[in-house]
């Protein structure tokens, strides 16, 4: 077999050697991260949004006038839209499904070192859980006077009672019941008491992005603050939301002092977040396409270089009887042997890669599988790539030992 004089060669080629164990370690490395990330970001994509997003506008007015009374602005566009034809429901958020922005770490105590749990609240009102059509799965809804209403730095108290979702319960309790617990929301702020659990939802991209994607709380108030007028959620007949986005609009322009920063169904918060993704996925696949390439051509190059410094060699042992396919096959081997100590480190690599990008993220998407299947695949393509040079290799005549003599 040519296993000693492949050693003895790639001895005597130590730093080209060392070049290709490196390159293609450093690919897989990158390669494999990348493909476990863009494979974690796609699969978000068929999660269910666990609510009639198709049926549900989003408004987001503000106010320019700060003569305007606020508190009764958003009771008069309640009193208002609830009475147009096709409207089911609404409900004042600070938050919108699909578009949560701020983060909340919550805690099972207040000790200093409670663990923290990331979720998205959303403030609301009692209408909140009917306009999102959620399912209650223990305990009850709010009731109108567990609501706070009233500027944010006006008011004297902090809610009592907060609702959270299936996700969050099991997150914070296993399989234990949550209703009844208490829960806080920040570090020495006073506990809230939780009195029920509701069907998932799909929260915001920084949540979601980590594999969390159902994790909410709902609080009941509506606060403002720095003029800001609450946002709105309205749930409408099915089917009737695309046509009544300019008459809800006309309703909240009938409030002089403010404008409409975003009027949409949530349809089209949710394809945002998902082209923000896509667009991700596809600089992953790109930059994977990209090292793949590198990696082939280099490996060309490296062998081609190889056999131009080998041509007295290979011409020796085609004149000992070497056929041409020895000559192919003992460059296929030695390259082998190269890709595979280089992915074994690769693996390495990409092991620890993925594992540090789950600490700081908080996702967890490390999957062998894919990893090994990535290192089989560079393996096919240095071996294609390496194919050609070698065979240009087998074709080198006996002769060029006689004129090189």
């Amino acid at each position: 077999m040519e296993f000693r004089p492949i050693f003895l060669s790639l001895k005597n080629n130590k730093a080209i050697a060392l070049l290709m164990i490196i390159q293609v370690a450093l690919t897989l490395g990158v390669l494999s991260t990348a493909i476990l990330m863009t494979t974690s970001t796609l699969q978000q994509w068929n999660l269910p949004s666990g609510i009639p997003h198709d049926n549900i506008i989003s408004v987001m007015p503000e106010f320019y006038d700060d003569s305007i009374d606020i508190k009764q602005s958003v009771i008069n566009d309640i009193a208002r839209i609830k009475q147009l034809t096709g409207v089911i429901e609404m409900s004042p958020v600070s938050e919108r499904p699909f578009d949560a922005r701020q983060v909340y770490n919550v805690y099972l105590d207040a000790k200093e070192e409670a663990q923290a749990f990331q979720t998205n609240i959303f403030d609301t009102n009692e209408s909140g859980p009917a306009v999102l059509d959620l399912k209650l799965i223990a305990g009850r809804f709010f009731n109108q006077n567990e609501v706070l209403f009233g500027a944010a730095k006006e008011l004297k108290q902090d809610v009592a009672v907060v609702l959270i979702s299936e996700e969050m319960s099991h997150a914070l309790f296993k399989n234990e019941v949550a209703v009844g617990k208490t829960l806080w929301l920040e570090k020495g702020a006073k506990p809230v008491k939780i009195i029920g659990v509701y069907s998932n939802f799909m929260n915001g991209e920084d949540l979601n992005g980590i594999g969390q994607s159902y994790r909410s709380v709902l609080r009941p108030q509506v606060t403002w603050q720095a003029n800001v007028d609450p946002s709105y959620l309205i749930r409408v007949e099915a089917g009737q939301a695309a046509q009544m986005l300019e008459t809800i609009g006309g309703e909240i322009y009938k409030t002089s002092g403010r404008y409409i920063n975003r009027l949409e169904v949530l349809t089209r918060t949710q394809k945002r977040m998902y082209d923000g993704r896509g667009s991700r996925a596809l600089t992953f696949l790109v930059i994977s396409g990209v090292l793949v390439l590198i990696t082939a051509f280099g490996m060309s190059g490296l062998v081609s270089f190889l056999v131009n410094q080998r041509k007295k060699q290979i011409g020796t042992r085609r004149a000992l009887g070497a056929t041409k396919w020895h000559v192919v096959r003992y460059f296929l081997l030695e390259n082998s042997i190269v890709t595979c100590i280089g992915l074994l480190l690769g693996m390495l690599i990409s092991i620890t890669m993925v594992l540090v990008l789950t600490e700081e993220n908080g996702s967890q998407f490390l999957d062998v599988g894919y990893i090994l299947a990535t290192a089989l695949f560079l393996l096919m393509v240095n071996l294609t790539a390496v194919y050609l040079p070698a065979k240009r290799a087998a074709n080198v005549a006996p002769a060029i030992v006689t004129r090189s003599a």
